[in-house]
């Protein structure tokens, strides 16, 4: 399992920690098999980070402030070089949900974890990775991204920021989740198209 990902997205680092109690993981394809050799490890120059126990809590805190309406139906499992998270959906057996804190969008996939990582993110990674950014920022930015960090939006992208390298910034995961969550909690119900003059950020 998950070799065409281990073959596209090499092993980068880290100590594998996977949770105490793994009877409950059984339930759900995949996931046993993803924690037991890959929680606490980065892949692929760190463009992906399969979560250890402890991150996941953490995860679940950043994604339940940002996205509440979500907070029962979703278990983070891991994260993206954007710190975008991929959660199991628990309302829809166990299959998948992005959690993008960048457009404050979330967003069903439909795959399971073997699916995603094996078929999605090797066939189709611009879109479950956004590898073609992550290209284009690895050209100007070849270190790697520090642990507790990703790389994320200096001006959102709901509130009008770019999709480019420009827009990108290396900031601590925890800070980039809280303050993007604040910024979507003001402008996340105004109708589309709405001017927006000025938000605060507590």
């Amino acid at each position: 399992m998950f070799r065409r990902f281990g073959a596209m997205y090499p092993f980068d680092g880290g100590v594998v920690l996977p949770p105490a109690d793994l009877k409950p993981l059984k339930q759900v394809p995949g996931l046993a098999e993803l924690v037991t050799t890959a929680a606490g490890c980065t892949f692929g120059d760190g463009i992906f980070r399969v979560f250890t126990e402890d991150e996941a809590l953490r995860a679940q805190r950043l994604a339940n402030a940002m996205f509440p309406e979500w907070a029962v139906r979703i278990r983070p499992i891991a994260r993206d070089w954007l710190g975008r998270q991929y959660a199991l959906d628990l309302h829809r057996n166990a299959m998948l949900i992005l959690l993008e804190p960048g457009s404050g969008g979330v967003y069903e996939l439909d795959g399971t974890i073997p699916e995603l990582l094996d078929e999605q993110m090797v066939d189709d990674p611009d879109t479950f990775l956004a590898q073609d950014l992550f290209r284009a920022w690895r050209s100007v930015h070849p270190e790697r991204i520090p642990a507790g960090m990703c790389v994320g939006f200096k001006v959102p992208l709901f509130l009008g920021g770019d999709g480019t390298v420009e827009n990108l910034e290396v900031i601590d995961e925890e800070v980039y989740w809280s303050t993007h969550g604040q910024l979507w909690s003001k402008v996340r119900d105004l109708p589309p198209g709405s001017m927006i003059e000025g938000v605060e950020i507590n």
